[in-house]
């Protein structure tokens, strides 16, 4: 019989699923060099890419080629254009990692829409946060959220920090060093650093 995998994706694991399923998953990007797999004869979960390094792991099968399109943490999302597809192709990520600059591109992106949103709502004659600006907040919403837990992840803290934000001044400051804190360069709970 072949091995069974199970994965996990956004905190939750999935399987048994077979080799050839297994693969196939890989091929499509659900599973991703930094989702965390298992299988019997391995002794802890591990990043994908990292698996098959494991002393007491069996051997991986070759990984399909992934395009910058299918893996979120290709080097493309550490531009300011590709921290804005990032953010929303990763919409409702909670259990990978994002790098300092993607999280200060997302953050510089969430800016300019709410200015260039405000001046229109204003434009418009609906005052400065008119229904443009609650439209654009309310999309923006969500990805935010992700980034912040994604780059709370990638310098190796839960996302259960970004609650500190409902404590004013200190919490703030706290979250600030923590989101300007370089990236964790080894493995974590949550997968392989992203590329930079």
């Amino acid at each position: 019989m072949s091995a069974q995998w199970y994965y996990a994706v956004e905190g939750a694991s999935h399987g048994p699923v077979s080799q050839s399923e297994f693969d196939n998953l890989v091929a499509t990007g659900t599973i991703r060099s930094d989702t965390l797999v298992w299988q019997e004869g391995m002794e802890d979960w591990l990043p994908y890419g990292r698996a098959g390094t494991d002393a007491g792991s069996p051997p991986l099968t070759p990984r399909a080629p992934v395009s910058h399109a299918q893996d979120p943490a290709s080097e493309d999302a550490n531009t300011f254009v590709g921290a804005l597809k990032d953010g929303f192709s990763r919409y409702v990520d909670f259990g990978t990692r994002s790098t300092r600059s993607q999280y200060w591109w997302w953050t510089l992106w969430t800016i300019l829409i709410s200015l260039g949103t405000g001046f229109l709502d204003g434009m418009l004659g609906m005052g400065e946060f008119g229904a443009i600006n609650a439209l654009a907040s309310l999309v923006t919403f969500l990805p935010s959220i992700a980034v912040a837990i994604r780059r709370l992840h990638d310098i190796g803290r839960s996302g259960w920090w970004l609650l500190l934000m409902f404590i004013p001044i200190i919490g703030w400051i706290v979250l600030i060093v923590f989101y300007c804190t370089p990236t964790q360069e080894e493995p974590n709970q949550w997968g392989m650093p992203p590329r930079r």
